[in-house]
């Protein structure tokens, strides 16, 4: 393990000055020194808040220390670029939609090894910029491992490079070390405490920083992809009718609108001004659906694909669709009191567990997308409570 953690330290630091040149040029960066901060320890769990696919290279540009990351598992089932990514920098694989137990003894393995760990409490990137909940088991991790704490804070990540889009746009992005407990506090804090103190430090709300001083992340196709996010329309309630196109998106129906250069909405058939208003009406109107088994919205031409470690086999195809009561592709129907999670992610792919310990992923059988984020907003309703 010493021999790895060499060639990993090695390995940072050999890509650490371009990788940095690269997102200077990128993004107008502005990160703390964090390095020459005196309270970070020698070695520590790491956590921020996470808002875009990003942010794990930039707060290893921040820390300028060789730590280890927790990644979604299927960044390890990449063939080649996974063997990379292994040799290189040893992530630690957290499947989403499942039980994370694998995950959090390997976290404190490392982190009793001597080893730093950065983890994104959430598990998964900020649709809408807020930051969200994240599981309670948190604290009690923090608190068994036996190593300090720090707790990070990254802003206008969120606008830079928004999850529902592959456009990056240059404009301001800037963190911050909140805090460093060290494990005396954390014992005197409890679990509950350091989930408290974990929630105040990473809390962060992209729009209402924007508000009050709008910057600029320009793009001239500024909008593109935005439906991946924006799923219902406010004009015909229809469930994946929007379309974008350069800093464009409308409906079939009529409703038409842009996203500026400052990330606000305007337009036609709609009066919500961010991406987070738009997204707190579609979920409070998603609850008002009702458990039948009329269909509710589908995709063509898609594959359900079976996990099982890193393995991965095809297990139906064709039509997806959901309802109030179930999940169907193909002649493959999975009642939704059957699934146990459903998690989405990058842009919008589909991961589900079920009851009965089978995991699964769905994903189109070309090059096409589809809008997975629509299914898990469908389940978190019908299953009890939209996030």
């Amino acid at each position: 393990m010493k021999d790895r953690r060499r060639l990993h330290r090695f390995i940072f630091r050999f890509f650490h000055a371009p990788v940095s040149l690269f997102y200077h040029c990128l993004y107008r960066l502005k990160l703390p020194r964090v390095w020459k901060d005196p309270r970070l320890p020698e070695h520590f769990l790491l956590i921020s808040n996470h808002a875009c696919n990003d942010d794990a290279l930039l707060l290893g540009l921040a820390f300028k220390r060789q730590m280890y990351f927790v990644v979604t598992e299927h960044l390890l089932s990449l063939g080649f670029v996974s063997r990379l990514l292994q040799r290189f920098f040893d992530p630690i694989p957290r499947p989403k939609a499942a039980g994370g137990a694998g995950a959090v003894m390997e976290i404190l393995r490392r982190l009793k090894g001597g080893s730093s760990v950065c983890l994104f409490a959430e598990g998964n990137c900020s649709w809408d910029g807020r930051t969200a909940s994240f599981p309670e088991a948190t604290g009690k991790m923090a608190l068994r491992s036996g190593v300090p704490l720090v707790t990070f804070r990254l802003s206008g990540d969120y606008f830079a490079f928004p999850r529902w889009t592959k456009k990056r746009r240059r404009g301001p992005v800037t963190g911050e070390l909140v805090n460093v407990y060290s494990p005396e506090e954390l014992k005197a804090l409890g679990p509950k405490g350091i989930n408290e103190a974990i929630r105040r430090d990473i809390a962060a709300d992209a729009y209402e920083k924007q508000t009050a001083s709008p910057a600029r992340y320009p793009s001239r196709r500024a909008a593109e992809g935005i439906e991946h996010l924006l799923v219902v329309c406010p004009a015909c309630r229809g469930i994946d009718t929007l379309r974008s196109k350069g800093r464009a998106f409308s409906c079939s129906c009529g409703l038409s609108g842009t996203y500026s250069d400052t990330a606000f909405l305007s337009g036609n058939g709609f009066s919500f001004t961010t991406t987070a208003e738009w997204s707190d009406w579609q979920k409070e109107y998603i609850e008002t659906l009702p458990a039948s088994d009329e269909e509710l919205t589908a995709d063509e031409d898609m594959i359900l694909r079976e996990i099982n470690g890193h393995e991965r086999s095809d297990a139906a195809s064709g039509r997806l669709s959901m309802s109030g009561t179930a999940l169907s592709i193909g002649d493959v129907s999975f009642p939704l009191s059957g699934i146990a999670e459903m998690a989405v992610r990058m842009q919008g792919t589909v991961n589900f567990s079920l009851n009965d310990g089978r995991y699964f992923e769905l994903l189109p059988s070309g090059r096409t997308t589809y809008h997975g984020y629509k299914y898990y907003l469908l389940f978190r309703h019908f299953q009890g409570g939209a996030q």
